[in-house]
């Protein structure tokens, strides 16, 4: 038996890396608003630490999930603060290397999957990243991404184009000044973001989902994985996920997401960055290949507002509405 909980700040919470952590204001809302999101990926006789959530609720979406704050930790992700909510419920663990997940979450993991998969992929790479610790050593365009070290759902992530060279230099000195370093990327011209999942060190699937503004998630396409493979519409997706796999850490066995973009180059061909982002936790795109099994191909979205079309999949929030439209 497992006991869920969505903490979806915790990358902002291995950045602080404190266990007493406290998330803005905005994100506590989204955590509480959201909080029944993994009843759709627990087994049935698990618990979700869930306060604003029912049995009578639960019942009615056909969870068979319980509300007891009991069980092995489940969170979303691993601080922490995660570890230490789970011991104030008298829970003694198994608790992970907190301090192993949190070097991973650092973006300078994607940078060391780049390094890992040059010579690896049938495809040329885009350029690289860096990860710089003086705003001496930025670029001299304003064609880039700044990528605070640990952050998440869009937040630390700067698009710079169109910025004046003063501007980048502040936002790339606040990431450094709070967390030591920021990352720098080239601005790709994106046409479909997309990931690959894995769990126990394999492959698990795919999930294609859409953002708003630079990166803040907005919602997943729901389909099998020869559906979502054919919309994402890549060459060398197999050969992709056969290589991250073979460069993914080896200690870490729990679920992560890597995420990727379909690019188009200055001579017009559609290639794959490989390494946008390394997510060592769930993600949404677990959450869409579970409801896949349960519902069929459709559409999830999280929407800031109190109700959206389709089929609610949390309670009502005077905040947030998270649902899934058939296809």
């Amino acid at each position: 038996m497992k006991l869920h909980l969505f903490n979806p700040d915790n990358d902002l919470a291995l950045a602080a890396n404190v266990a007493d952590y406290t998330p803005p204001r905005s994100v506590h809302r989204f955590r509480e608003a959201l909080a029944a999101i993994p009843a759709w990926l627990a087994q049935p006789g698990d618990n979700l630490y869930a306060p604003g959530v029912t049995p009578q609720w639960l019942a009615s979406k056909g969870l068979d999930v319980g509300l007891d704050p009991v069980g092995d930790p489940e969170p979303w992700g691993w601080s922490a603060a995660a570890a230490e909510f789970y011991r104030r419920l008298k829970i003694p663990g198994p608790f992970p290397d907190i301090e192993r997940i949190r070097s991973l979450s650092h973006r300078r993991s994607a940078l060391n999957l780049y390094r890992a998969l040059e010579g690896r992929l049938p495809y040329p790479l885009p350029p690289a990243p860096m990860e710089i610790r003086s705003t001496d050593e930025l670029p001299e365009t304003d064609r880039i991404m700044l990528k605070s070290p640990w952050s998440c759902s869009g937040r630390g992530v700067v698009d710079c184009e169109g910025m004046t060279s003063a501007n980048i230099r502040r936002r790339a000195d606040d990431a450094i000044r709070r967390q030591g370093s920021v990352m720098v990327e080239p601005k790709l011209r994106k046409l479909t973001d997309f990931a690959m999942l894995y769990s126990g060190g394999r492959f698990a699937g795919l999930s294609l989902f859409y953002t708003s503004g630079p990166a803040a998630y907005a919602g997943n396409i729901v389909d099998c994985d020869e559906g979502l493979a054919a919309r994402i519409g890549a060459e060398w997706l197999r050969e992709t996920a056969e290589a991250v796999e073979a460069c993914l850490p080896k200690d870490y066995r729990g679920p992560l997401g890597v995420d990727m973009m379909v690019y188009e180059t200055d001579d017009h061909r559609r290639l794959i960055c490989p390494t946008v982002e390394i997510n060592f936790r769930k993600t949404m795109g677990f959450v869409a290949r579970a409801l896949y099994r349960r519902l069929g191909p459709g559409r999830f979205a999280i929407t800031a507002a109190p109700t959206a079309p389709g089929l609610a999949l949390i309670p009502p929030s005077p905040n947030f509405s998270a649902t899934f439209l058939p296809d």
